[in-house]
């Protein structure tokens, strides 16, 4: 999946006057393993992608190198990611009329991280960069010091091992330090019990839910989900017994709500096996 925001792209090139258009970032894991025959089977596309050699802009002359990736870009799951600017000066933390939470594990991150990062650049273009401002005696009205502020952003991340697994960490670090984002990580192998992205989501804020009901009962919040089949049902069915714990109408008036926000883009999945 895509794994950059071509708003976020642009605006960190845009100082290299030499370099022309923006670049694509895929975050693609290697298939490989052997059937139950013990046979040997790689994935075509990202042994292929792998096995490239890079065409890269040396900054002074044409791009270089003997492989080019011909390709086509397709819509997603998450075409409907609410943009929109707030216009409330009594918050001053927030920037965005609705705030959004990401769930997702391992390669699924990526089209998370491009929603993510798409959200920052237009907080970027409002408030300018934030070390910019601050250095030029500028207040940034999205930026708190109160560490219990809610968030513009929550990120609910699930891989096997921090030390291994943690991709874009430095994007997280640098969104956390911002105050435009909440990460809520759920690293399976660094402790004695499993530890995955729904019971990481289900734990969070007390547990029983509750940052799951905070953020779409009381904050109207939208929902994105992105990674493997088994993983995207398990996290739908927890946001579903969360919201039916406390709907009047249980898990029924759950999946109803769900799929409203499904039809006005603030509920979606992208999953794949």
């Amino acid at each position: 999946s895509i794994a950059s925001s071509p708003s976020y792209m642009v605006r960190q090139t845009a100082a290299l006057e030499s370099k022309e258009g923006f670049d694509v970032e895929l975050c693609v894991a290697i298939v490989e393993g052997k059937t139950s025959f013990g046979r040997s089977y790689t994935g075509f596309c990202s042994t292929y992608l792998s096995s490239i050699i890079p065409r890269g802009n040396d900054g002074n002359g044409p791009f270089v190198g003997p492989d080019i990736v011909r390709l086509w870009i397709h819509p997603g799951s998450f075409s409907k990611l609410p943009l929109d600017i707030s216009k409330d000066e009594t918050i001053s933390h927030r920037c965005f009329n609705t705030p959004v939470m990401c769930i997702g594990a391992g390669t699924g991150i990526a089209p998370l991280r491009s929603l993510l990062m798409e959200r920052e650049a237009r907080r970027l273009a409002k408030v300018g960069n934030a070390s910019f401002a601050n250095t030029n005696g500028h207040n940034d009205s999205c930026i708190s010091n109160n560490q219990q502020d809610e968030k513009d952003n929550i990120l609910v991340f699930g891989s096997r091992k921090k030390s291994m697994d943690f991709y874009y960490e430095s994007n997280w670090d640098e969104l956390i330090n911002n105050q435009s984002l909440r990460l809520v990580p759920a690293f399976s192998q660094d402790q004695k019990h499993k530890l995955y992205v729904q019971r990481a989501l289900r734990e969070a804020d007390g547990g029983s839910g509750a940052l799951i009901v905070h953020h779409i009962l009381e904050r109207n919040g939208a929902v994105y989900i992105a990674g493997g089949s088994k993983m995207a049902r398990a996290v739908r069915e927890e946001i579903v017994e969360a919201l039916g714990s406390v709907l009047e109408g249980g898990e029924g008036d759950a999946k109803k709500l769900l799929n409203k926000l499904k039809r006005k883009g603030m509920f979606s999945i992208e999953a794949w096996s």
